[in-house]
């Protein structure tokens, strides 16, 4: 099987190796340090300088981990004219060619302000993905391989359509649809808002059935279950691309981010900065996710 562009570096099955699968722990400290040093970079709006110095300090903190990179850059039309993206991707090899994808989107809603944080959305599911990539870095070969995955581009500009917002995670499934490695995907983790401080997982009724049982039953066998819910309905975001390209995907979101219970007053304003996380809430998606991870392979 032949993968194209830069998904070739990243899709192709690794040599095997003998070693298993070590264990290793997940860290919410280390995920909000992850959080705060990708924070300091305000705002990264898609097509600006800080989307772009966001993605050269991702793909330095995977290659730190030891994983092979690269930042795929492409351009798409957008409202306002043809824009440039950058997709920040890692491997970490496998001994089967089956793949788990591990994504976040890093880029923040334009026009907010001109140092609008993004704290939870993007900057908390980005901590959280790093810290599981250094989770899974440091157990050494698994069953399965990962591909680990900031995607630029999320956000739109005016309202969403084709040519605005899902930018990133539209070019990877179609990278990977056309290559003909979607019937090698296990699941497809997309993280967004995962950092509120009173966290309540709420997954959107478009994900995939299959990887949402094994959310909830990573949750059950950790006894945090009552923390994760299927929500009211479905949500536009970064896992609609994988699961219309017919991948298993799920969307691991809390959208009630905001002054009291049941808000989102806090989401694309001003007050989504650091002080409205938790650490704590970092850590119970990071345990869940790589409880599920373990499952699956």
């Amino acid at each position: 099987m032949n993968f194209s562009n830069t998904c070739k570096v990243l899709l192709l099955s690794a040599i095997l190796v003998s070693a298993g699968c070590k264990p290793a722990s997940f860290d919410g400290t280390k995920a909000m340090a992850e959080t705060e040093a990708l924070v300091k970079i305000s705002p990264r709006g898609a097509g600006g300088g800080g989307a772009r110095r966001a993605a050269v300090q991702l793909e330095s903190r995977l290659k730190a981990l030891g994983m092979k990179t690269t930042i795929d850059t492409f351009s798409e039309a957008t409202p306002n004219g043809k824009m440039h993206f950058n997709n920040v991707l890692g491997r970490l090899p496998g001994k089967t060619n089956r793949l788990i994808i591990l994504a976040s989107h890093f880029d923040t809603k334009s026009g907010i302000s001109k140092d609008f944080q993004g704290a939870n959305d993007s900057g908390s599911s980005s901590g959280v993905l790093m810290e599981l990539a250094r989770v899974l870095a440091k157990r050494g070969p698994c069953e399965t391989e990962f591909m680990i995955a900031f995607l630029d581009g999320e956000e739109c500009r005016k309202e969403y359509g084709p040519h605005d917002g899902l930018h990133g995670s539209r070019h990877l499934a179609q990278q990977i649809y056309d290559a003909g490695g979607a019937k090698l995907v296990k699941a497809v983790i997309v993280l967004d808002m995962v950092g509120d401080k009173n966290l309540n997982i709420s997954v959107p009724r478009n994900s995939s059935r299959e990887p949402v049982k094994e959310l909830f039953y990573a949750a059950h066998e950790l006894g945090i279950r009552p923390q994760f819910s299927i929500g009211p309905g479905d949500i536009l975001d970064d896992h609609v691309p994988f699961l219309l390209a017919r991948m298993p995907v799920i969307d691991v979101i809390d959208f009630n981010y905001g002054s009291a219970p049941g808000l989102n007053d806090y989401w694309h304003t001003t007050n989504d900065t650091l002080d409205k996380l938790s650490a704590k809430s970092l850590q119970t998606v990071g345990d869940v996710v790589l409880k599920m991870i373990d499952n699956l392979q």
